[in-house]
């Protein structure tokens, strides 16, 4: 004979007492069921498994690139395209230069190209590290991997480069860049997991969602916007000459800084593609040189010395054809993110300058 029901109040005093529990053994058994269960969460970001979940529902905003660019890796992942692929990797100068994936391919095609997966992968503030991590989790040849570069990718800190050992801000998980950090600075070097990156995520995710779940009990997935700025305003000549000066004031001397660090990342990551069979191109993103003139040449050629001699190094492409393209002022926002007209003139010479590649077999996949 069964007695009554525990009462409510027992049972949460009971829950209590189990979380204040401190006998080894408890603990020891709780800790062995935990770890499987986080393994188990990072193995469903880490397969590419999560994008089985459409990408809309993902998205913790409709600029949400850090996401789409994660989820878009881990969906070639789980079902890698029959077809050769080209990816654009860079910061949101490089997301701004193309006007869609499939208009991308398209134009390859026209120019006299093969078919291809083309893939514009770029996100805001886009680390080498956080390339890298893309790099690592890519498929197999005939893959080509266009590393877009400026003088943006070679100011941002090593801190930030490093975070995407734990899966941050993509959620990708790359065993060689965590070897080359640990080689390079000792940091994350008992770092084994994407966890904190995978739960950072998540964490952010809810709180971006929590007025939907307030208002309507449900979520309100919103679709990616790639471009961004299409929305606001193209700023004036004045105010682009302002962020002229401002770069040479505030961020020339963090470019010279950290100019080694990066040329030294760049190398390596360059080798890790080439290790894995990857064709390499590294490509000059766009630049608003009507405007710019003179001001950052020194600066350029700083870096561009030392890019050309990788590529060189490493047996890869190194290509910069803003000078065959004129790209007017006012079809830049500022001095990097092109407008619709501008994109629409970069991407076609990109086109016709990757199908150029693959018709001279410098680029695998042409076909016979």
């Amino acid at each position: 004979m069964t007695g009554p029901p525990a009462r409510p109040q027992a049972r949460r005093a009971a829950f209590r007492r189990g979380l204040r529990q401190r006998s080894p053994l408890v603990l020891a058994a709780a800790a062995a069921l935990l770890v499987p269960a986080l393994l188990g969460v990072q193995s469903f970001f880490v397969s590419g498994a999560w994008s089985m979940v459409p990408l809309q529902s993902w998205m913790r905003n409709s600029t949400d690139d850090y996401m789409y660019v994660s989820w878009s890796v881990a969906a070639i992942k789980r079902d890698p395209p029959t077809l050769p692929t080209a990816v654009l990797l860079g910061g949101s100068s490089g997301r701004e230069s193309t006007a869609d994936d499939a208009s991308l391919a398209a134009a390859v095609r026209g120019a006299g190209g093969p078919r291809i997966a083309a893939y514009n992968l770029s996100s805001r503030m886009q680390r080498f590290a956080q390339s890298w991590a893309i790099i690592d989790n890519l498929p197999d040849a005939p893959t080509t991997v266009l590393i877009g570069v400026n003088l943006g990718r070679f100011t941002t800190s090593p801190a930030s480069n490093y975070n995407q050992v734990v899966g941050r801000e993509l959620l990708l998980k790359s065993d060689s860049l965590r070897a080359f950090v640990v080689r390079e600075s000792g940091q994350h070097a008992h770092s084994y997991t994407i966890l904190p990156g995978i739960f950072s995520a998540l964490a952010t995710y809810l709180k971006e969602h929590a007025r939907d779940l307030e208002a309507r009990g449900r979520l309100q997935a919103p679709p990616y916007r790639q471009h961004i700025f299409d929305r606001r305003r193209a700023l004036s000549v004045a105010e682009k000459r302002a962020l002229v000066r401002t770069w040479l004031t505030h961020y020339y001397p963090a470019f010279r800084r950290l100019m080694t660090f990066h040329v030294e990342l760049l190398d390596a990551l360059v080798a890790r593609a080439r290790e894995r069979g990857l064709d390499v191109v590294i490509v000059e993103l766009p630049y608003n040189r009507d405007l710019v003139g003179d001001a950052f040449d020194e600066a350029l050629a700083m870096y561009r010395g030392p890019t050309q001699a990788i590529a060189r190094r490493h047996g890869a492409t190194y290509l910069d054809f803003n000078d065959k393209v004129t790209i007017p002022n006012a079809d830049f926002r500022d001095l990097s993110h092109l407008r619709a007209a501008g994109r629409s003139l970069w991407q076609a010479q990109l086109a016709r300058e990757l199908a150029r590649l693959y018709a001279t077999g410098v680029l695998r996949g042409a076909g016979p």
